[in-house]
């Protein structure tokens, strides 16, 4: 096992025999891959999620709505910017990248510790996450936006306030969503059955 600090090329080479050498070069960010995880997962459940600290890249392209600044819709042409992650996504085989979590996971519970969670244990947090993520509503109808400022933001404030992540998912589509959805039940699946050790 690696140093922490020292741990990039040992996950991204596990996770390229995981989930694919091309899909990984083409969308996990090189450096601090363990930390960046830990700190992205932690953040999931709260307003903000730190975008330098995110393992993937943007999904491509640029954010588009329809109608003005006062009265917009979540376009569903932005759906199509997450089809090539997702696309990766849905031919992940959730039991080969569990396994890579779980030989790594000293290194996960290392870099949740740095964060300031000495007595926790980040497989635990993960659990969590992944509920509040599954929790997600499915919207199938228009979604409307208002921009107040730079950034479009929900203009239900019963999904402005919701978890970043559960707007991630709300922005990339239910069919989008969908996927991530059930994969997401996999893992938690796999992980808990068969915890890692502390």
């Amino acid at each position: 096992m690696p140093e922490l600090n020292e741990s990039d090329k040992a996950i991204g080479d596990a996770l390229g025999e995981a989930a694919g050498s091309a899909a990984v070069s083409s969308y996990l960010v090189p450096e601090s891959i363990i930390r960046h995880i830990v700190v992205t997962v932690d953040n999931l459940p709260r307003q903000k999620v730190a975008v330098d600290k995110r393992p993937i890249v943007p999904a491509p392209g640029t954010f588009v709505a329809a109608g003005d600044e006062l009265h917009a819709t979540l376009e569903a042409q932005n759906f199509q910017r997450y089809a090539p992650m997702i696309d990766v996504l849905r031919k992940v085989d959730m039991q080969r990248l569990a396994a890579v979590y779980l030989r790594f996971y000293p290194l996960f519970q290392k870099a949740y510790q740095d964060l300031g969670y000495p007595n926790d244990y980040f497989n635990d947090r993960l659990v969590k996450v992944i509920d509040m993520l599954l929790g997600t509503p499915q919207i199938t109808g228009p979604i409307d936006l208002v921009r107040p400022n730079v950034m479009y933001v929900f203009a239900d404030q019963s999904l402005e306030s919701r978890p970043a992540g559960q707007k991630v998912l709300i922005r990339m589509g239910p069919d989008n969503a969908a996927v991530v959805k059930a994969k997401l039940t996999e893992l938690r699946a796999i992980i808990t059955a068969v915890p890692p050790k502390h």
